[in-house]
């Protein structure tokens, strides 16, 4: 499928509680703060960052996305305070980036402090506005494990469709989630070679 060319350049973001910007090299220790927490990788403990490393190559792959297609992984930071946390805080990161069959995949990922309020669903609002903006003709699809009950919470009360639910006959390699439940949604039907891709990830 060939992939769709920039349409808009999203820059910043903003609900009442949250200011999303551009993740850069510049976010390396927030983030690396946040994915080499073992608590935010609960549901899948090979996936956490085991070094600065890690967090800056995810980066980098986001920046990719967003200079091709418009819109990437964000920053997540308060606007306001949210239980001990102050307003400017960095609480994770949210968005969508480009794969490689033409499709967004959509996630987020937050510190636990900023946990039980309510901001992934919103940070995840934002951001498949954001990235139907960028690219309207390139289907937005998200991933979760099917033991994670909160972020398909997350993915359902965003109006996406599950499309698909099981384990991907796929060989299991470290920090993918083939050998496990797991489930695709999308804003739209997929045809079976995106969908069979989206599966194949992992």
């Amino acid at each position: 499928m060939p992939l769709p060319h920039l349409r808009v350049m999203i820059d910043e973001l903003r609900t009442d509680r949250l200011l999303l910007t551009p993740l850069t090299l510049d976010h390396v220790d927030d983030h690396f703060a946040v994915y080499g927490d073992p608590r935010t990788w609960a549901h899948l403990p090979s996936g956490v960052h085991t070094s600065r490393g890690d967090s800056a190559r995810a980066i980098e792959r986001s920046m990719q996305s967003r200079r091709e297609f418009g819109f990437g992984q964000c920053a997540v930071v308060l606007r306001e305070p949210i239980g001990a946390l102050a307003p400017g805080s960095f609480i994770g990161s949210a968005g969508a980036a480009m794969l490689p069959f033409g499709a967004w995949n959509l996630g987020y990922r937050f510190a636990p402090e900023a946990w039980g309020h309510g901001l992934a669903g919103e940070a995840a609002a934002i951001s498949l506005d954001a990235a139907r903006r960028a690219q309207p003709d390139a289907p937005v699809t998200a991933r979760a494990l099917a033991n994670n009950p909160a972020s398909v919470r997350v993915l359902e009360r965003l109006g996406l469709r599950l499309l698909w639910r099981g384990a991907s006959s796929a060989a299991p390699s470290a920090a993918v989630t083939t050998h496990l439940e797991r489930v695709v949604f999308a804003d739209r039907e997929l045809d079976a070679e995106t969908l069979e891709a989206v599966i194949a990830l992992g």
